[in-house]
């Protein structure tokens, strides 16, 4: 599997010379969301959001408006605050406050179930466990680390499109607005509510592209 911390921080945010590109764009921010789920970011990247505040542009309705208030508060943040609201939110030597993980959230399927599937499909599309991952494979952050592989795949096309779409639909679909409605009740987040109200609607375009195309 790819590893969800492999891309530097510089390609995780959409570059300019992306905007007429919407593959680009949906590559580097499944990237990006890949890179917030895994670790807390740094002052780096948290000025490269800031900085791309007008990469998505407002024909993008309410994902547009989400990436706005996201960038306008990655310039306020501080990355000590943000790494211990990372820190208190999603790291626990117990039960933490909010789960990152698939399993934690799609009803009916059993944790051991889902992780043999999503292994099995994970297989059929050419992908392993990166040895350096330190997660279980249904964490959002390897998700989105696989969809953003699928999209830059050398793939013809359409069958590009038909494994994004298959992928999305059995692993994030039925479980993202769950995740982002905890992740925005969690008292433990500040940065993070950001973070998820943009997931929320990227995630939510992303199944309308898939509904659409």
């Amino acid at each position: 599997m790819i590893s969800a911390t492999a891309m530097s921080d510089r390609q995780a945010v959409p570059a300019s010379s992306a905007r007429e590109d919407g593959d680009g764009i949906r590559s580097a921010l499944y990237g990006l969301l890949s890179h917030l789920f895994i670790a807390a970011p740094g002052p780096e990247l948290l000025q490269r959001i800031a900085d791309s505040r007008d990469v998505i542009g407002e024909s993008a309705g309410e994902l547009h408006d989400a990436w706005q208030a996201l960038a306008d508060t990655a310039a306020q943040a501080d990355a000590e605050a943000i790494r211990s609201e990372f820190d208190e939110a999603f790291v626990s030597t117990g039960r933490p406050p909010v789960s990152l993980y698939a399993s934690s959230y799609m009803q009916g399927r059993r944790k051991g179930h889902l992780l043999a599937e999503l292994r099995d499909d994970l297989v059929k599309l050419g992908y392993r466990r990166s040895d350096e991952a330190v997660e279980y494979e249904d964490h959002i952050s390897a998700l989105c680390d696989v969809m953003r592989g699928l999209i830059v795949d050398d793939a013809a096309p359409d069958v590009s499109f038909a494994a994004q779409q298959v992928f999305f639909r059995s692993y994030l679909a039925p479980w993202f607005a769950a995740l982002c409605a905890a992740l925005d009740g969690a008292g433990q987040t500040s940065f993070y509510r950001s973070v998820s109200r943009f997931a929320a609607a990227f995630f939510a375009n992303e199944s309308e592209y898939f509904e659409l195309a």
